[in-house]
């Protein structure tokens, strides 16, 4: 399955319709609303200051700020550790037990059939246990779906405390062929890179994939999302939101009473040398999702006991139609009676919503509907159908 085959003929349509809006009732262009230059941010304004520049501004507010008392030597260090670890942004933080130990996930492992050529799974904790339980959901989708199963969705917006890059190549083997290069890891001063090369699993995937991200993905969550996506781009949908761009191995060290630096010590890059530290995964689907409900979601799901589709296909309140009066009832009743007595109803609150989620079980209908209509046309390829959104050249 091409996926951009889809993309790219939902976008065709949505932007001839965008045009036609745009179009005065003479047929002509509105014109284009002047863009104002925007103001340079207080980085953009620092780094045009030379050393002396900085000194002397340094030695004003020292002499002249109204509270001048307070900028003694501490106070200054602090404020330059401060702005160094923004302009770091998460290349390093000053962390403390409580706020590290939440940095791992809290969720568990979970697997669940969405249809009968759709398989989803989703990681708690990127590591060994993790990798048994995704051979076991692999072998089990392959008993219970068959031949018809034709995509599978993996969920990796958990978070993670540190990178294991041996689990990062021991879940991307299991989507990869055996002695493909996966990425390497670099080190400052080190011209020999470690390389992480696929083996040979004993479950494995090599269907339509879906991933879904966000910013809270991990940095193992990164790295498969950008190998999967770098070596088999067509058969391959992200899904999510940006993510922050954490492919680096950390090293933590104390530094006071509760207080450990957290900084950066060797970065992750793909077969090609190209590195995602700090510019993160795009999406080819932007689905911003809220966090508090994806967190519901996974810690219901996550036991089995409420199955993942009713987040996906939600029932509607029942309502008066034209069926329920020719048979004569009311569908609505029950509902407006628990209301007059006060009692509460499954109705009263808005239902959990997984936007990424939705959207890729979205996205999959539409493309068999899409594949539906080339069977019935005769259409015989993807490009065809990119051919057809397009429209023929050739044609008059």
């Amino acid at each position: 399955m091409k996926f951009t085959a889809v993309i790219f003929a939902i976008s065709i349509f949505a932007c001839q319709a965008f045009a036609q809006e745009k179009t005065t009732a003479k047929g002509k262009p509105k014109a284009a609303p002047t863009t104002p230059v925007p103001a340079k941010t207080p980085r953009e304004l620092i780094d045009g200051l030379n050393q002396a520049n900085l000194q002397e501004a340094f030695r004003i507010l020292r002499s002249e700020y109204i509270n001048r008392d307070d900028f003694d030597y501490l106070e200054l260090n602090r404020a330059a550790m401060q702005g160094l670890l923004n302009r770091l942004e998460f290349g390093a933080s000053i962390l403390t037990e409580e706020s590290r130990s939440l940095r791992n996930s809290p969720y568990k492992f979970h697997s669940a059939k969405i249809d009968d050529s759709t398989a989803y799974l989703r990681f708690g904790k990127f590591n060994k246990s993790g990798v048994s339980e995704l051979d076991k959901a692999l072998k089990k989708f392959r008993e219970e779906l068959g031949d018809d199963w034709k995509t599978l969705i993996v969920d990796l917006r958990s978070p993670q405390a540190q990178a294991d890059f041996a689990v990062a190549a021991e879940i991307l083997g299991r989507f990869r062929p055996p002695n493909e290069l996966l990425f390497k890891i670099r080190r400052p001063g080190d011209e020999r890179p470690r390389l992480f090369v696929a083996k040979s699993q004993p479950a494995s995937w090599s269907g339509d994939l879906i991933l879904l991200v966000d910013t809270e993905t991990g940095n193992v969550g990164e790295i498969i999302a950008g190998v999967l996506k770098k070596q088999n781009p067509d058969d391959v949908l992200i899904i999510g939101e940006k993510t922050r761009g954490l492919t680096v191995e950390y090293r933590d060290v104390p530094i006071g009473e509760d207080r450990i630096l957290r900084y950066a010590i060797a970065e992750v890059v793909l077969d090609d040398d190209s590195s995602l530290f700090q510019k993160g995964i795009e999406p080819d689907v932007p689905a911003p999702a809220s966090r508090k409900s994806k967190a519901e979601i996974f810690k219901l799901t996550e036991t089995g006991k409420v199955p993942l589709t009713k987040f996906l296909f939600q029932k509607q309140r029942p309502r008066l139609n034209e069926a329920a009066l020719v048979a004569g009832t009311d569908p609505e009743l029950g509902y407006y009676l628990a209301k007059s007595n006060g009692r509460e109803t499954e109705w009263d609150k808005p239902p959990l919503q997984d936007r990424a989620l939705q959207q890729a079980v979205d996205l999959l209908t539409a493309q068999a509907f899409l594949s539906g209509k080339k069977a019935k046309s005769g259409a015989g390829s993807d490009e065809e159908i990119d051919k057809n959104a397009k429209g023929d050249p050739d044609e008059d």
